[in-house]
């Protein structure tokens, strides 16, 4: 494997090659290979996948590395049965030629279209949309400002993370060590995107940050009146605790 090929792990779920063009990210169907230097419709980076384990994706960074592949074959097709003819394809009416082509019966492998859910880090940028998802599912706390969220990144990277589709945040979990427990905070999830596992990958890429970093325990802390939130950590091996939380605010809203 040629070194520019090996892979770099950034962070749980997350490596990168040496040169910095390609990294494979894990996703909810799986391993994606983003190339920074392709652009895909939405102007976002071009995405192949999804690969079913990690080795797959790296495989494919020797192909991506001559140029994305065409979207349909129907070209292709059309070239290779011209030439089973033996001469090239039959004139078109005029009506034909005005018609759209018509889709080929067999379709094309599945490709990345840029809209595959990815779990990445939280970005300064991210703060408005932050905040209206959090905002549509009713949290309220002090510390969302960009300032703080900025801080709290700084402070634990790569354990504040958010969940993008198509360019547009659509769940987050934000995790913090304080050197003898782990938390995590604000885990949202758009109201379009659940019951799609998308907190439940959250909290595992959190979880396993949490581990690599030697932390034994992590708490959450669930509103009283969110049932929902109960049954979700406790499916996730979480257990309620009798004694109750004090907490003061220091800096007034």
């Amino acid at each position: 494997m040629a070194d520019e090929e090996k892979l770099k792990r950034e962070r749980a779920g997350t490596y990168r090659t040496a040169d910095g063009r390609f990294s494979v990210e894990q996703s909810t169907t799986g391993w994606l290979l983003l190339d920074a230097e392709q652009a895909n419709e939405l102007g976002l980076p071009l995405a192949r996948g999804p690969f079913a384990t990690l080795d797959e994706a790296r495989s494919a960074i020797a192909d991506a590395r001559q140029g994305p592949r065409p979207i349909s074959d129907l070209a292709e097709r059309r070239r290779a049965k011209a030439a089973g003819a033996g001469e090239g394809p039959p004139a078109r009416t005029s009506a034909e030629r005005e018609a759209p082509l018509a889709r080929p019966a067999r379709r094309a492998a599945k490709r990345a279209t840029g809209e595959e859910l990815v779990i990445r880090e939280m970005r300064t940028a991210d703060g408005n949309e932050l905040r209206a998802l959090w905002t549509s599912v009713g949290f309220r706390s002090l510390g969302d400002d960009d300032r703080s969220l900025a801080r709290l990144a700084r402070r634990n990277p790569g354990l504040a993370l958010v969940a993008s589709e198509a360019g547009r945040i659509v769940g987050s979990a934000l995790g913090a060590w304080d050197g003898r427990r782990g938390w995590i905070y604000h885990v949202a999830t758009a109201e379009s995107h659940r019951r799609r596992g998308v907190a439940s990958k959250l909290v595992e890429r959190v979880e396993s940050g949490l581990a690599d970093l030697g932390c034994p325990k992590v708490n959450v802390i669930v509103r009283d009146e969110s049932d929902a939130g109960r049954e979700f950590w406790r499916a996730r091996g979480y257990a309620v605790h009798e004694a109750k939380q004090f907490g003061k605010e220091l800096v007034e809203d």
